[in-house]
């Protein structure tokens, strides 16, 4: 299954993305700037917050996953360049970075984080619980992409980078954890430790 035939792509209407405008007249519905793909670090090379990370690339498609772990068992799943998925030591989901958006769990729900400034110019975030509507978008595009990088897994086929492990161990715990995450539990924070 492609991302755009369940909601996840930018050219789909009424995806998450579509629908994720700046100036529309709803308030869970402001975005921040993405960044291009050319524009983000070489997560592979350079996520040190991720001390045991791999790089898992379909070899027909050259479409490409960057998956790691914090505390050997909080993961991080960049599916893409814009599409970060990341959960807390218990397999909870706890941030995502989706369509230029922050959102981050909050008492088993996700909200929208918009900056701001304050009076004395020191930067805040404000919270913004999403619909169930968008929530559910959120959630199906985690799913299609938890379900393509098993698919690749099982084809036996990918091309698979490690820093920290081996790639057999990479893809043992990888696979282990994608048998594990189903179904996907909102953390009640966006903390690491869950």
């Amino acid at each position: 299954m492609a991302n755009d035939e369940h909601g996840c792509e930018p050219e789909k209407p009424g995806s998450f993305f579509a629908e994720s405008k700046i100036g529309s007249n709803r308030r869970d519905d402001l975005v921040l700037p993405t960044r291009k793909l050319s524009d983000r670090e070489d997560l592979l090379a350079e996520g040190v917050n991720l001390p045991e990370r791999g790089r898992i690339t379909e070899p027909n498609k050259g479409r490409e996953w960057i998956v790691g772990w914090r505390d050997g068992t909080a993961l991080s799943l960049f599916d893409g360049a814009d599409r970060v998925f990341q959960f807390n030591t218990s397999g909870q989901l706890r941030r995502v970075f989706l369509a230029g958006q922050k959102l981050a769990a909050r008492d088993g729900e996700l909200s929208r984080l918009t900056r701001r400034s304050d009076a004395a110019g020191r930067m805040a975030f404000d919270t913004i619980a999403l619909s169930t509507q968008r929530r559910d978008q959120v959630l199906q595009c985690l799913q299609v992409s938890l379900s393509e990088l098993a698919q690749i897994l099982a084809s036996g086929n990918p091309q698979i980078e490690t820093i920290g492990l081996p790639p057999n161990v990479f893809s043992g715990r990888l696979q282990r954890w994608l048998d594990d995450v189903n179904p996907v539990v909102i953390a009640h924070g966006p903390g690491v430790v869950g």
